[in-house]
């Protein structure tokens, strides 16, 4: 009897323990803390982060330097980037109009150096418009006009439109594309292109305002003939950083809970929603755990990881690297849209994760009142490689608030930060990493998914075209990226 006594205090006493360190957590990170702080170092003092530039390299350093200021065991993660593009200037001019100087940037990874031709509008770019104008287009810059994007649906709609466009144009043979900025007010953002590191067609956009202009000098019957002059720097492989830092488990240490945010950003703002406020987050969660002394069941992961806009390089390194890891990777979790309010996950297929998810909510009905789980695989940040390597994974579902306006754009600075609800969003994630890291072998009822399940995912909802618009469907089909 003594014995059954002692279990059932030996177990209430873990799970009073383990309620304990979850409320104990939300109240740390919904307190005063050095999230803000942290997050005006990164953005005012080291500035927007492309991989590869100073500032990236800046701030690999400071990440490192802040998990060790708080206490928990880090590395600095190296991999190699394919190539080097570091923007420096995009500057283009009309010969028949030399006082109406456009704004204009070149999307990554255009061809350095100058090039002149005709501007053609082709309307909004659809397969009809440019076969309807057939050889006309060859050797010309197209003029593409594109629809007002101000939340996050627009951002997937204008990457989706943009990837037709390319397609079609070079077929028809273009000597560049010149897309109309989605934001008003002359407000200029980049993008990748569907050929990422691998872009020979120059791409450009322009401030909206001088693109409507544009388009009605054409409409007119004014021809206009461009000059534009791409400079940037250049070069092969390189050796980038991911910053990966942990807290070791107590019962399961070789099983991982890993949370993730990119460190890298575009350099026309400072990157603040995209990715520095998530960033931030990452560090004060791991800040807040050291500090309570709390001490998960299975090891939680902290990842800052880089090289994420020009195709998840980091965090792909990363399941290579952990490759006889990937069994014990309980959760993977990608937090990546901001500081508008997380309102669920989108689990990628993974149903169970839902379920799991609500359960660790529970206890905090003013929180999972209103979450909704979306079972929809999304392409797009640094979850992916662990999607592919048929790991269970999480990406944070956020309000647009500010977000999509100032997507990548010279408008992504501090100022656009909610510090508010991005505590409330660090205590939502703190959480559910925490929940994932002490749930008992049993509740973790999934397991890693087969290529070919993986692969029944895709054809389900369709993915070949998405993957295919962030140039990642080859890699997958040909067997270098993903489960094998």
């Amino acid at each position: 009897m003594k014995y059954f006594i002692l279990f059932i205090h030996l177990f209430l006493t873990s799970t009073l323990f383990s309620q304990t360190d979850a409320a104990r957590l939300r109240a740390a990170l919904l307190k005063d803390t050095p999230i803000e702080n942290d997050l005006q170092q990164l953005c005012d003092e080291i500035g927007g982060r492309v991989t590869g530039a100073p500032s990236n390299n800046a701030a690999v350093e400071w990440g490192l330097q802040k998990f060790q200021e708080a206490g928990v065991k880090v590395k600095k993660d190296p991999f190699q980037m394919p190539s080097l593009w570091l923007p420096k200037s995009t500057k283009m001019s009309f010969a028949n109009m030399p006082d109406f100087v456009p704004h204009v940037v070149a999307k990554y990874h255009s061809p350095v150096g100058r090039s002149s031709g005709e501007m053609i509008s082709v309307g909004t770019g659809t397969p009809d418009e440019i076969v309807a104008l057939g050889t006309q287009l060859k050797g010309k810059f197209i003029l593409v006009e594109m629809d007002l994007c101000l939340d996050i649906g627009g951002l997937f709609a204008e990457y989706a439109a943009a990837t037709t466009v390319e397609n079609e144009a070079r077929k028809a043979g273009v000597k560049g594309i010149i897309f109309m900025a989605s934001r008003p007010k002359k407000l200029l953002y980049r993008f990748i292109t569907s050929k990422a590191t691998d872009e020979n067609l120059p791409q450009f956009v322009m401030a909206r305002e001088d693109a409507k202009r544009c388009q009605r000098l054409l409409q007119n019957g004014k021809r206009i003939q461009v000059t534009v002059d791409i400079n940037a720097e250049t070069g092969g492989s390189f050796e980038s950083h991911n910053v990966i830092a942990e807290i070791k488990g107590s019962e399961y240490p070789d099983e991982i809970v890993l949370l993730g945010a990119h460190i890298d950003s575009w350099a026309l703002g400072t990157g603040a929603n995209d990715n520095g406020c998530n960033v931030s987050m990452m560090i004060d969660i791991a800040r807040q755990m050291k500090a309570l002394g709390i001490q998960p069941k299975r090891t939680i992961r902290f990842a800052l990881w880089n090289g994420e806009e020009q195709g998840y390089f980091g965090s792909w390194d990363y399941t290579k690297d952990h490759l006889s890891e990937m069994d014990k990777h309980v959760m993977a979790m990608s937090v990546d849209i901001g500081s508008g309010a997380i309102t669920g996950f989108f689990t990628n297929g993974r149903a169970e994760l839902a379920t799991a998810t609500d359960k660790i909510l529970a206890n905090y009905p003013d929180t999972s009142a209103t979450f909704t789980s979306i079972n929809v695989p999304i392409v797009g940040t640094d979850n992916f490689d662990f999607m592919l390597q048929g790991v269970g994974n999480l990406v944070a579902n956020h309000l647009s608030a500010t977000y999509g306006l100032n997507y990548h754009a010279a408008s992504d600075t501090y100022d656009k930060v909610d510090i508010l609800q991005l505590k409330k969003n660090a205590a939502i994630v703190g959480l559910v990493a925490l929940g994932y890291a002490n749930m008992s072998k049993e509740e973790v009822n999934w397991k890693r998914q087969t290529r070919e399940e993986v692969q029944a995912l895709f054809d389900e909802h369709k993915l070949e075209f998405t993957m295919r618009m962030f140039n990642v469907w080859e890699p997958w089909v040909n067997g270098t990226r993903g489960v094998k």
